[in-house]
């Protein structure tokens, strides 16, 4: 990768986050210096890791072998090699619950829908049977895709790991077994690994596990994780908690060792990330000292990549070994956004006084920002922190746009955007006006007015890239960096705008719902969607269509989707609501259903027009005829079921579409459009 990258001016990544220039040259350049000058790039530590539990819903959810293939390729040309492989796990638990008694129904019913299975599997678990019943074909189809998964990533050298037993269970597995030890919440049957039943359900679990997809020995089994679902954790553990958690760790681990005496206990360490108390100290000590001396590794996972091993007054996991990784997105969602100032550190500030054995990145969906994960995955084949981070992003982006010399225009945009956007600890999710209304942060001042000096730095810097779309090669990484920053740009307009819409409807200025007010602010904030959705069409990173296009290729065998007229529908179903209300909104609803609605949003084409969009329109709609009755306010009654009306509409497979897979229109025209439209947005910037 390397090479490719520093020698031959290639780049490689996803397809839908900067994508890739690759070329066979007419002449392959000299590795160094000469025959007589190798380059030897060794890691600093020995691991590097990619991927967050929910990667494989937020991002790979309906990747085919072909998706998995590049994938995985991109994994080995940037020198990954330790990986999550929890692809297809259910036929897994499958085989294993029935042997313990339970039924089909009572499995695929517990199970979620395809789009939501990371949220039925192991201590990650939040409900289930949504958006389900899973269907048996697509369990079968994904068993065999991780038997393939796993082939190359052994022909690579990558080591995959593999889902362990976490103690959730279907609720009617208590009543089968007669183990009252089971807690009981919803259909959820929670297990202490102390629990004897705990032991003999991970024996069958490992030994079907092995059998199934054999073993590079590594386990991921985080022991508990949402805080509050575990049973234990609301036990009283006396004045020391360290017994218990010993005793639980313990059984944990050897539910693994079991079976495979190399067993490596990978535990994702966002399940301590609040932790701070002197028990907790201890619970999760104890946890560590439970395992032999390196068998439980942690993956560090603070957002931003600054340290989760200095928790617990820099105790360094008392011990443990951990990957340092930089989790930096929520959801998948959408955000130019980084701090390469402090992923600058991994692993460099942990190697004298810390037990690091790896870097790597741990978002929830990929997509994104590929400047800072090349950055952080690169970490590992340094020798020290860069000294000129400026300097090393503006070399990257000449190579990634294929440049031979330099071109100033294009130095000074990532001079900018380095300084401003990639130096900042953000959101890990989208506070933007896009997918909120209102916005939840706002890069405007508080008159919505001004923009702060680091959005005037982004707007410049799109304007900067665009001067130099005459100079510049249009291939999809030039491309994709145009659309992208503009999308950014106009995403922080939609702070204000979204703001304004809302105090329109919800606390007009005059004490009553002001029409020509409400049609103003809501008019604006419409056309601003619509800007979005037109600039984002013209990348194919940001298409709806081709999200909705992979979901209906994995529709399974006919029959096997319940009442939908095909497989096909019903993983459109799944694909539109995980990116909406999450939760499915079913027909009738007087309110969109709770959870983490907007949770995984994206600025997508087709999705901010017809869905956010059409969403704004419904409720301006709705405030108008308010007003027209003289109300004080908007009927917030009727904006909730007008909202959950439109949700449930736009769910339904082929609902407001068809939408494209491929671009549309010219971006570099879009873009320029678009800048000059919303320039005196930005009227107030001084010169940068």
């Amino acid at each position: 990768g390397w090479y490719l990258r520093e020698r031959c001016n290639m780049t490689f990544g996803w397809p839908r986050g900067g994508g890739a220039r690759m070329f066979l040259p007419p002449a392959w350049p000299a590795v160094g210096g000469g025959a007589s000058a190798p380059v030897v790039r060794p890691r600093a530590v020995p691991w590097s890791y990619v991927m967050n539990v929910c990667t494989h819903s937020y991002s790979l959810v309906w990747y085919g072998w072909k998706e998995w293939e590049a994938f995985i390729d991109w994994m080995a040309l940037s020198g990954i090699n330790l990986a999550l492989a929890l692809t297809g796990q259910e036929e897994v638990q499958y085989k294993v619950f029935q042997k313990f008694g339970l039924g089909d129904k009572a499995i695929r019913t517990w199970f979620n829908g395809p789009a939501f299975l990371t949220w039925s599997r192991g201590q990650n678990e939040y409900g289930s049977n949504i958006a389900g019943t899973l269907p048996r074909s697509f369990m079968q189809a994904q068993w065999a895709l991780n038997r393939q998964i796993l082939t190359r990533y052994r022909s690579l050298g990558i080591v995959g790991q593999l889902p362990a037993f976490q103690g959730n269970v279907p609720a009617a597995l208590a009543k089968v077994q007669k183990d009252a030890d089971i807690t009981i919440a919803g259909a959820t049957g929670w297990m202490s690994s102390t629990d004897p039943l705990f032991g003999r359900i991970a024996d069958v679990w490992m030994e079907t596990l092995m059998e199934d997809f054999g073993t590079d020995h590594w386990y991921q089994l985080d022991g508990y994780f949402n805080g509050g679902t575990a049973p234990w954790l609301d036990d009283d553990d006396g004045a020391d908690p360290y017994p218990a958690w010993y005793a639980r760790g313990a059984a944990a681990y050897m539910g693994l060792n079991r079976t495979d005496p190399d067993a490596v206990w990978s535990f994702q360490g966002w399940a301590i990330i609040g932790w701070h108390t002197a028990a907790q100290a201890r619970s999760f000590e104890a946890f560590v000292d439970a395992a032999p001396p390196g068998k439980l590794a942690v993956i560090d996972m603070e957002p931003n990549g600054k340290g989760q091993w200095r928790q617990f007054n820099a105790s360094s996991f008392f011990g443990a070994p951990f990957v340092w990784t930089a989790l930096h997105d929520f959801g998948g969602t959408d955000a130019v956004k980084g701090n390469l100032a402090a992923a600058n550190a991994l692993p460099f500030a942990g190697l004298e006084n810390t037990t690091v054995f790896g870097t790597g990145i741990t978002p929830e969906g990929i997509d994104q920002n590929p400047i800072f994960y090349d950055f952080v995955i690169e970490q590992n084949f340094r020798a020290a922190p860069t000294a000129d981070l400026t300097a090393h992003v503006v070399g990257r982006v000449h190579r990634r746009y294929g440049l031979a010399a330099h071109d100033a225009g294009v130095a000074h945009a990532w001079e900018l955007l380095v300084a401003h956007d990639y130096m900042q600890d953000v959101n890990v999710q989208d506070p933007s006006g896009v997918p909120h209304l209102p916005a939840t942060a706002s890069k405007f001042e508080a008159d919505r007015r001004t923009p702060s000096p680091p959005l005037c730095a982004t707007y410049a810097a799109w304007g900067a890239l665009l001067d130099a779309a005459g100079r510049v090669p249009h291939g999809e990484p030039f491309r994709y960096d145009v659309v992208n920053v503009g999308r950014e740009v106009l995403a922080q307009v939609a702070a204000p705008l979204s703001m304004n819409f809302s105090d329109a409807m919800a606390k007009p200025a005059g004490g009553r719902l002001d029409a020509a007010v409400l049609n103003a602010t809501g008019t604006a904030y419409i056309g601003l969607l619509r800007d979005v959705d037109e600039l984002v069409g013209t990348d194919p990173a940001f298409l709806l269509g081709s999200w909705i296009e992979m979901a209906r290729a994995r529709g399974g065998a006919a029959g096997d989707c319940g009442a939908w007229a095909s497989c096909a529908d019903y993983m459109e179903w799944n694909a539109r609501c995980q990116i909406s209300t999450w939760n499915p909104t079913p027909a009738g609803a007087r309110k969109i259903p709770a959870g983490p609605i907007d949770y995984a949003s994206k600025h997508w084409h087709g999705l901010v027009r017809d869905y956010y969009g059409g969403r704004a329109e419904g409720l301006l709609a709705a405030a108008l005829r308010d007003a027209a009755a003289h109300a004080a306010s908007a009927d917030v009654a009727a904006q909730n079921a007008a909202m959950a009306a439109h949700a449930h509409a736009w769910q339904q497979p082929g609902a407001f579409g068809p939408y494209p897979s491929v671009p549309q229109g010219d971006f570099a025209a879009v873009a320029a459009r678009m800048h000059a439209k919303y320039a005196p947005y930005f009227a107030a910037c001084a010169s940068v």
